[in-house]
């Protein structure tokens, strides 16, 4: 019997799959507009005796004094043909299952809500369990790590199929650095604090075969595993070696794949013990607004971390969706064969400040007020900006320090807090931005011409959380001025998820805005003078979107009429790594599209390539263009990991022109723009070194 190779793969970015693990599954998802009248689905767990089938929504029918609005679960029955066939249940469920923010998971077709700090497990949804007497488990109240926060779920994930089994395992993945474990019967959480950022964003699923809860790093470049025991706080870190043969593409399917999004999965086959690791790419069709599958690739993964590329996973299927993705062995089930198929294939420097970045702080005592404080370190411009040795990937050492880059300890001593990973959400010309119980505070302290002994911490507005928002986890913080203390400054926070918070530093209050479009969820926000708003890039930067005090909202759709060449082995080399967008406005006021990738050796994180797009306006309303460019002529472009972009002009500053200037949180270098277009081997110099505090100090603006 021939092999088959079945990728289930979901494009509504809502949808959550429920799998029994020991019974053909029932898929449920979100189609928002199958029906008009069919309000749309949180999830559902489903029994052997169910179909083969998908959630479409309910139909409204009442209200209970228990559930409120209920309606008539409605799905899709695949048993009767190939497209499948909407039969309208008489099952009543709430409604309130139905709505966006009605669940925040699912796993083994339970799904999971939130309220009030409370996650609970149901089997509402199923079609065969009882309406009248539905499972409803709560787990323990939640408890919030610092600098963490508990309002938004990336995933949940269970150990087995059941939250009633004596040894069942419970996590949350929650967006940020926490991840919490419990078994249901007991009464409270282990809340473990995930040192990696590259794991912020991850989704978690629980292998059988490793008898721990895994998450795939955001490029796919690693694995982290934790469990109640060994490995709670000390996770297994797992590096990925891509030394495989990868399918070869046109140029033009190269460019095409570079543009889009991607997203990493990980999931065990439990019929085989395999593990795999899907890697999707998705745009957004601009005709529906919504983003859409493009292209899919699995690798198998064996023991000692090899993935494998395949185009033939065997008699196997995968599903993919926002809930713990699964494997099914298709020959069990004929219904497989019904699904559709996707086929593998802190500063405001003034005028005389030299321009210079953050190196870190000597420890050298404690205050009163400030506690622990230390000597400022910083890396100064006016000497050799970095090192001119170049190494590949491999042979980078972790203790390299490159030469002649003007490393200077002052006498200015500062908070050691700022140099945790913590004490800082972000900067924006040269201030520094602090978050402690709910108050963002812009400080100077990092300026090395300020006083130590009376530093400017200007304390804004306490922060008001819009409903089904956080306000602890941050992207970014932007300024629409070099000073806070500017009459007409304006002052944006971007959390995590919908919340766009603005405000004037004099102001009584901030202005919150909800962003309805979820591409803009983790955007890095920054000020276009040129619109006179705050702007952000969409996820996989083929969007703009512009807000401002007047909650008034603009968008763009950026198209892209030249992407850049690649060879097959730079497509290969770029395939594990993290790809990040950036906006950032120009002296001469031009815009530019800046895309980084970086990728991940053990505890470190190295920058490998950028390319440039001029963004032009066109005569066409919502529409710019993205132009590909090699020459930005005599300007240079600084990129740092938490602070805003900005570009200056080279020759006023003595700067190489036309260059990149990076700094993450392990390198900081330098990389020339038309070099790198043409894949030269030298066209970027570095020097590796831990900066705590990731920021460059621009010169007055």
């Amino acid at each position: 019997m021939a092999s088959r190779r079945l990728i289930r793969v979901n494009r509504d970015p809502l949808t959550r799959l429920f799998p029994d693990p020991q019974v053909p599954p029932l898929e449920k998802e979100l189609l928002k507009k199958v029906k008009r009248r069919h309000q749309h689905l949180g999830g559902v767990r489903f029994l052997s005796e169910t179909p083969l089938c998908h959630i479409v929504g309910a139909e409204h029918c009442g209200s209970t004094p228990r559930d409120g609005d209920i309606g008539k679960l409605v799905i899709t029955d695949y048993t009767e043909s190939s497209s499948g066939t909407i039969k309208v249940l008489e099952k009543t469920v709430p409604m309130d299952l139905m709505k966006e923010t009605g669940t925040i998971g699912a796993s083994h077709g339970w799904v999971a809500t939130l309220k009030d700090g409370v996650v609970c497990l149901q089997d509402d949804l199923n079609p065969s369990a009882s309406d009248s007497y539905p499972k409803r488990i709560s787990l323990p109240p939640l408890v919030t790590l610092p600098h963490c926060q508990t309002q938004f779920v990336t995933n949940v994930a269970m150990s087995s199929s059941s939250p009633e089994d004596d040894d069942c395992i419970v996590a949350v993945k929650f967006a940020g650095p926490q991840l919490s474990l419990c078994r249901p019967a007991r009464s409270e959480w282990v809340n473990i604090r995930v040192e990696d950022p590259h794991f912020f964003f991850s989704r978690v699923m629980y292998s059988r075969r490793d008898k721990m809860f895994s998450m795939l790093s955001s490029s796919g470049s690693h694995t982290g595993s934790w469990d109640l025991g060994e490995h709670m706080h000390e996770p297994k870190i797992q590096l990925l070696q891509y030394f495989t043969t990868l399918p070869e593409f046109v140029q033009s399917e190269l460019q095409i794949l570079d543009s889009c999004c991607t997203a990493e999965h990980l999931v065990e086959s439990r019929p085989t013990g395999e593990i795999f690791l899907v890697k999707s790419f998705r745009e957004r069709n601009y005709t529906t607004g919504r983003m859409e599958s493009r292209h899919t690739m699995v690798f198998k993964l064996d023991e000692e971390g090899f993935p494998s590329y395949t185009n033939n996973i065997g008699d196997l299927c995968i599903f993919l969706s926002e809930s713990e993705p699964f494997c099914l062995k298709a020959s069990l089930s004929g219904q497989c064969s019904n699904m559709r198929q996707h086929h593998l294939g802190g500063v405001r420097f003034l005028s005389e400040t030299p321009l210079c970045h953050i190196v870190g702080a000597e420890h050298c005592g404690s205050t009163w007020r400030d506690g622990d404080v230390g000597k400022l370190v910083i890396c100064n411009f006016s000497a050799s900006p970095c090192g001119t040795k170049v190494f590949e990937k491999e042979e980078v050492p972790k203790d390299f320090i490159a030469p002649g880059c003007g490393k200077e300890v002052l006498e200015k001593t500062v908070p050691m807090d700022l140099m945790k990973a913590t004490g800082t959400i972000g900067a924006s010309h040269g201030w520094v931005a602090t978050l402690r119980d709910g108050v963002v505070c812009l400080q100077d302290d990092l300026n090395p011409s300020a006083s130590d002994s009376y530093p400017k911490r200007i304390s804004l507005p306490p922060l008001v959380t819009l409903p089904h928002c956080q306000t602890q986890m941050v992207t970014n913080v932007a300024m629409s001025s070099s000073s806070p203390e500017d009459d007409d400054c304006m002052v944006a926070v971007k959390f995590l998820g919908p919340q766009l918070s603005l405000c004037r530093p004099a102001r009584s209050e901030w202005v919150n805005i909800r962003i309805e479009d979820p591409g803009f969820f983790s955007s890095r926000v920054m000020y276009s003078r040129r619109e006179e708003m705050f702007s952000m890039l969409g996820s996989g930067g083929k969007r703009i979107g512009f807000w401002d005090l007047e909650e008034k909202q603009i968008a763009y759709d950026l198209v892209f009429p030249y992407f850049p060449e690649f060879l097959q082995t730079e497509w290969n080399r770029l395939l594990p790594c993290s790809r990040s967008e950036h906006l950032v406005d120009s002296p001469t006021g031009e815009t530019f599209l800046v895309k980084w990738y970086t990728t991940y050796i053990p505890g470190h994180l190295f920058s490998v390539r950028f390319d440039v797009f001029k963004v032009v306006r066109l005569g066409l309303a919502g529409v710019e263009l993205a132009i590909l460019t090699e020459d930005i002529g005599d300007l240079c472009i600084f990129l740092s990991y938490k602070g805003e972009p900005f570009c200056l002009q080279a020759s006023l500053y003595d700067l190489s022109p036309n260059f990149i200037y990076f700094l993450s949180t392990h390198d900081f270098g330098k990389a020339n723009i038309r070099d790198i277009a043409r894949v030269r081997r030298y066209a970027m110099v570095r020097r590796v070194a831990k900066y705590p505090a990731p920021y460059f100090i621009p010169p007055l603006s």
